[in-house]
């Protein structure tokens, strides 16, 4: 464009008529733009940098955050000490620091430095900005399309369209899946992801990693080794990070589901952050259960490969539980010297030997497996601690030490001191093999780990000291504490006992001892929650205060392994804690038949009671819950209590009961008392539900049928062609399930006494003790889900034959296990009798993950540091 031309179009552009109301309109667009609440302007904010984060303070303590914004706010605070301590002064009511930018002083030097700083401050900024492709206008590629089977279309700037293999994905593109469609993309740091049909992504990189924003469907990820930062998968309910390993993620309408196949995953929901280890798995949403992972990954195309990979996991979990364990200890000779006010006491038997034979069966198994090989090669690329360098280093330490090794910590008032570790040293030498790895350690970049100590009292506190070990008198003492080491050590050089033996912990340990301790945790509850029963600012749920001790057991009797915890109260459970019922028949478990891959079970008291008091809870810390329980039930024509609780048992089972494919088998069981008013209930709500529902939401339709003497009710929805809930009314029990056929093959296995409690399957995990009831049960066995999954691979042919057979030994090694739990009047019983002493092949895979493995880490370095509170 010439110059008068464009002066021209200037011209016209100045000389433009506009009327008046248009500028007033836009005018009072900008007021009340710059008046809104700062509710609305928190959700503008672009989160830049730590002043943008603390604005966001006092929302997130008042829980007024939206669930994105949130779950970015707690995120950052896991990585920023400074936001951390600024949430902590304002939830105690301290002033918070505003930042404000400080002018600089008019020297020239001054100004000349601070140009310099500002101007390296923007090269940074910029060279950052062009990494992540924040630009205008710059789209950074993120990654490419590997496969397509069907069609995969992209959304880019509001078009959409097919995109073919090959196709390069940037910043803020969105792809989905089609129905019937999958596709595998390859991030540039060489991460796969695997998208089942309907699945919808994008993907964006930060400062912190790399992260994929999943906004529904369901994905599969083989995470790459990140070099640096973390690779993330973001829902709108629930955020996972991870440095490298394969896992799930489902999300869905009711949450989200995360399972992991290999490796180590950390999820983030809400308040709670839970790290996963292979064959676990978490849900978002109380609501969305868990199932058995071969179903997760059943439409992976790479599901044959994980499934022997899991084949082999399960044949070295059955060697490692037939390892026998290290013997019972019936008494410790370190127990008179851990602090006096300890609260929290833990033993654990010395493992050299058996971590020696596992990792054997490890090392034998991967030379028999092409599977576990090909996926231990991927785990040892990289500059990470090696297995065999991790048991090696293990077995040397702990050959130096007795047979048990105690962790201490103790509290007095409000303050937790720091950790005290003790062990006997069974022989000479182990001064000389740490100087040696403090050596190694040194010479490895990592500084100031460890620090041994021949005299405590020539040793001044200081806040970062590293963690002190000191070895004399035959007793190892190592704690990052100045004060507690001394304490520790004068007791052991004049052989006198702590006042510990005084309380009534003592008692509960020296019982715990008399019966045979294996790995052993107690813990002072009432010295714990003592500080949370008296602040009426955190004041915990009805019950939960009388709470006075935890004791946790693992023990091996007879080849078997016992796992116990009891939750002791300091009179009859009450309030929440009485919600549990004592032990008692479970007639729904007759409706599960032997088949069954996964079941809970559970007894509660009265439902009506439980409800009052829930509502109770909720209405003291929310004062416009009784006005809007008010509404709903207006609108419903539903007491909530009289319609809804008060038909209802006291018992509730769960249960994934037959084939999977190509609709899951679930039952819902529920004991019922008044049918006829549960039934008017349901009626009722699903008219109060089609009243207020919108034509997208689509309209409930319940019907019924009459199959011999059996009423069945069907409830479909008019938008939703696949949802469907079939159930009917038994005896005292209603059945729910995905169809017909599956409630009335569950009547006729009740009927013909064919149910899973008869079976020799779970006859053969059942307790020897005194009870001939439970109060709650979870039970598993995949075995039964495994065969239809391999047949449908199978059918497909993509099954080697080094697959089929680790597959065959999935099979064959998957044993089914019983968690059991028991409500008696003062205490409440959680016990199994699966398990390898505490041990599976998730803790020896991550065992010294992300740097070399040093006896610090064994020796529980990573507790709290001294002077904590809680």
């Amino acid at each position: 464009m010439s110059d008068h031309r464009f002066d021209k179009l200037l011209s016209e552009i100045r000389n433009e008529p506009v009327d008046d109301r248009v500028v007033a309109q836009a005018a009072e667009r900008v007021r009340s733009s710059l008046a809104g609440s700062p509710t609305t302007e928190i959700g503008a904010y672009k989160l830049r940098n730590c002043a943008d984060f603390q604005t966001l303070i006092p929302a997130y303590l008042d829980k007024n955050l939206a669930e994105a914004r949130k779950l970015l706010f707690e995120d950052h605070l896991h990585q920023c000490v400074a936001c951390r301590h600024a949430v902590e002064q304002a939830r105690v009511g301290e002033l918070q620091p505003i930042w404000r930018p400080i002018m600089a002083s008019r020297r020239f030097p001054v100004w000349r430095w601070a140009m310099g700083a500002v101007a390296a401050m923007v090269v940074a900024a910029t060279a950052l900005a062009l990494f992540n492709g924040a630009f205008p206008g710059q789209h950074a590629i993120r990654g490419a399309v590997q496969n397509v089977d069907g069609s995969l279309y992209a959304v880019v700037d509001d078009q959409v369209r097919v995109i073919p293999a090959g196709y390069q994905i940037r910043n803020g593109d969105e792809i989905r899946t089609a129905k019937g469609s999958n596709a595998v993309v390859r991030l540039l740091d060489g991460s796969l992801v695997e998208m089942a049909e309907r699945s919808d992504l994008s993907v964006s990189r930060e400062w912190k990693g790399t992260t994929i924003h999943l906004d529904g469907g369901h994905i599969i990820v083989q995470a790459a080794k990140q070099r640096t930062g973390r690779l993330y998968v973001a829902t709108d309910d629930c955020l996972v990070s991870v440095k490298g390993t394969i896992f799930s993620v489902n999300r869905g309408t009711k949450g989200s589901r995360v399972a992991v196949i290999e490796g180590v995953v950390r999820v983030s929901s809400g308040e709670q952050t839970t790290d996963l280890h292979a064959g676990d798995e978490e849900t978002s949403n109380s609501s969305l259960s868990k199932v058995p992972i071969q179903n997760e990954i059943a439409w992976s195309r790479n599901s044959a490969r994980y499934l022997a990979l899991l084949g082999d996991f399960a044949v070295l979990q059955k060697q490692f539980e037939a390892i026998p364990g290290p013997g019972l200890r019936y008494s410790s000779d370190l127990l008179p010297y851990v602090p006096d006010h300890t609260a929290v006491y833990a033993a654990v038997p010395n493992l050299a030997a058996t971590l020696g034979e596992a990792s054997q069966l490890f090392q034998d198994r991967l030379q028999q497996s092409p599977a576990l090989r090909s996926w231990w090669k991927e785990q040892q690329r990289g500059k990470g601690p090696k297995l065999t360098d991790v048991i090696d280093q293990l077995k040397t330490f702990s050959s130096y030490l007795g047979d048990e090794i105690v962790f201490a910590v103790a509290k007095d008032g409000t303050t937790y001191s720091s950790p005290v570790v003790l062990a006997r040293i069974r022989q000479a030498g182990l001064e000389d093999f740490l100087q040696g790895e403090m050596k190694r350690l040194n010479r490895d970049g990592n500084q100031g780990g460890l620090q041994i100590v021949r005299d405590p009292w020539a040793i001044s506190p200081s806040p970062n000291r590293p963690f002190l070990v000191y070895v004399g008198k035959g007793v190892l003492v190592a704690s990052p504490d100045v004060a507690e080491l001394q304490h520790a050590v004068t007791r052991i050089q004049q052989s006198s006992a702590s006042h510990f033996a005084e309380t009534p912990l003592y008692q509960q340990v020296v019982r715990s001892y008399q019966q045979g301790a294996g790995w052993l945790f107690c813990a002072d509850m009432e010295q714990i929650v003592a500080q949370n029963v008296h602040d009426e600012s955190n004041k915990l749920p009805p019950g939960i205060g009388d709470v006075r001790y935890l004791m946790m057991e693992r023990r091996e009797v007879g080849g078997k392994t016992e796992n116990r915890a009891a939750l002791t109260f300091a009179s009859e459970r009450r309030g929440v804690a009485s919600w549990l019922a004592a032990p008692a028949s479970m007639g729904g478990l007759e409706f599960i038949s032997p088949d069954a891959s996964m079941v809970n079970s559970f007894v509660i008291k009265n439902p009506k009671s439980i409800v009052e008091e829930m509502f109770q809870i909720i209405g003291s810390g929310d004062s416009n819950f009784p006005q809007e329980l008010a509404k709903f039930e207006a609108k419903t024509g539903v007491s909530v209590l009289n319609d809804i609780t008060a038909p209802l048992g006291g018992e509730v089972t769960f249960a994934f009961d037959g084939p999977v494919l190509p609709t899951p088998r679930w039952k819902v069981v529920f004991e019922v008392y008044d049918p006829v008013t549960l039934q008017s209930t349901i009626d009722k709500l699903v008219e109060s539900f089609n009243r207020e529902a919108t034509a997208s939401d689509g309209a409930l339709q319940l019907a019924q049928q009459q199959v011999g003497s059996q009423i069945y009710y069907t409830l479909h929805n008019s938008k939703q062609p696949a949802f469907e809930i079939d159930y009917t009314y038994v005896d005292s029990y209603l059945i729910a399930g995905p169809d017909i056929s599956t409630l009335s093959r569950a009547i006729r296995d009740r009927q013909a006494g064919h149910s899973l409690t008869h079976s020799q399957t779970f006859q053969s995990l059942l307790p020897n003790d005194g009870y001939t009831n439970f109060s709650a049960i979870f039970y598993h066995n995949i075995g039964p889900v495994v065969g239809p999954l391999v047949d449908q691979i199978k059918a497909v042919g993509t099954l080697t034959p080094q697959q089929q057979q680790s597959i065959a030994t999935l099979q064959a090694n998957t044993a089914p296990g019983l968690i059991y739990v028991y409500g008696e009047p003062e205490r409440i019983v959680v016990a199994s009798n699966t398990g390898f002493m505490g041990f599976d092949l998730g803790t020896l895979m991550t065992m010294g993950q992300g740097g070399s493995f040093p006896p610090q880490l064994f020796l529980g370095a990573i507790m709290k540091h001294p002077g904590s509170t809680q």
